[in-house]
């Protein structure tokens, strides 16, 4: 590991899609789901006001390997979460593992979902009780009650109080609705520093919410395509990371594809992409992996390097920054590894 690395903070985030209640006829450019975001509040110290997946910090609370206690309670051994862990293509995100913790596709996963309830209440949980006749499934299942806002107070000022939630209302995180979807980390030159995890859940209709106040200023549901076009307006403020996945979304009109994609793919893992960033007389540009000019090996660039123009090159994997509303995908000859799909750039459908 190269010195340095240990500045990255540990993260996961959910790309949280429901189906609209009157899905509509596909046509070019409709979309039967809708994606939810929450604006940062303007205090935070990472990424204020801008529009984000809901998630957070890996605390220690989510690796504990309480949480296996927990699972077999409902009859849940260890080899039940075999599928979640991939055999290839584990960044190390997955890798950086203490002895005495949670696997790292586990707590991850708990860190999410423990993290979404906090900042939106939406529970992503299965009760044996409302969930006997399936365990598991394809579709998120969340776990609804008045008396849920106290305790989200309550995990919010100690995440150690969510594994106890779970033991009063006999309850367990849906740990298998969350897909594996991508790896972000952030580029060395920016002072905060986190490796996240994305995973994709998908609700078969949009679960009730209660915002947060303190972290969150607003949530949104909105189609895919609108989330870019505000952005491009001014009227919302996305980060590279979010433009890339959501424009990656644009690829799947319907939910159900989505789904079915998001289960297959994971199993494939994930790519780390760790972003190289180059001042140009156009902009700034993000290099991601794949593109001819990202670095062979991993380069922390600390420094911002400055050229008039990028060299020619046959493969484009990057995103340039005109502004903070005026950023443009660039895929050219570029397949993804992993089993993924590339981001459809906005001009590809009709607004």
């Amino acid at each position: 590991m190269k010195t340095g690395l240990k500045v990255w903070r540990e993260a996961s985030t959910i790309i949280l899609v429901a189906k609209t209640a009157f899905a509509p006829t596909i046509k070019h450019g409709d979309f039967n789901y809708k994606l939810l975001t929450l604006k940062r509040s303007s205090k935070s110290g990472y990424m204020p006001g801008s529009y984000v997946f809901p998630g957070g910090i890996l605390s220690p609370a989510d690796t504990s390997r309480d949480w296996l206690n927990l699972y077999e309670s409902f009859g849940f051994d260890f080899n039940s979460f075999d599928r979640l862990n991939p055999r290839e293509n584990r960044p190390k995100l997955y890798q950086n593992q203490n002895s005495g913790e949670l696997p790292k596709y586990l707590s991850l996963r708990i860190s999410a979902i423990r993290e979404t309830f906090e900042e939106s209440g939406i529970l992503i949980c299965r009760s044996y009780k409302i969930n006997y006749r399936e365990r598991i499934a394809r579709w998120a299942s969340s776990i609804e009650g008045p008396e849920l806002s106290k305790w989200q107070q309550k995990i919010n000022v100690n995440p150690e109080n969510f594994i106890e939630l779970c033991r009063k209302y006999e309850i367990y995180p849906d740990v298998w609705a969350l897909k594996e979807w991508s790896n972000w980390v952030t580029p060395a030159s920016l002072p905060l520093k986190f490796d996240t995890a994305y995973f994709l859940t998908a609700f078969q209709q949009q679960p009730s919410v209660h915002v947060e106040k303190h972290q969150v200023q607003h949530l949104e549901w909105a189609f895919p395509t609108a989330y870019l076009v505000k952005n491009i307006n001014e009227e919302i403020l996305l980060e590279p990371p979010q433009i890339y996945e959501i424009s990656r979304l644009r690829n799947f009109l319907d939910i159900d594809d989505l789904l079915k994609f998001a289960g297959e793919r994971a199993k494939e893992g994930v790519e780390r992409y760790l972003p190289t960033r180059i001042k140009t007389r156009k902009g700034l540009f993000t290099i991601l992996p794949g593109d001819d000019l990202y670095p062979e090996e991993e380069v922390q660039n600390i420094e911002v390097a400055y050229v008039e123009n990028l060299p020619a090159s046959n493969v484009h994997n990057r995103i340039l920054h005109k502004s903070p509303y005026r950023n443009e995908i660039n895929i050219l000859n570029f397949q993804p590894k992993c089993n993924h799909i590339p981001p459809l750039p906005l001009e590809f459908f009709t607004l």
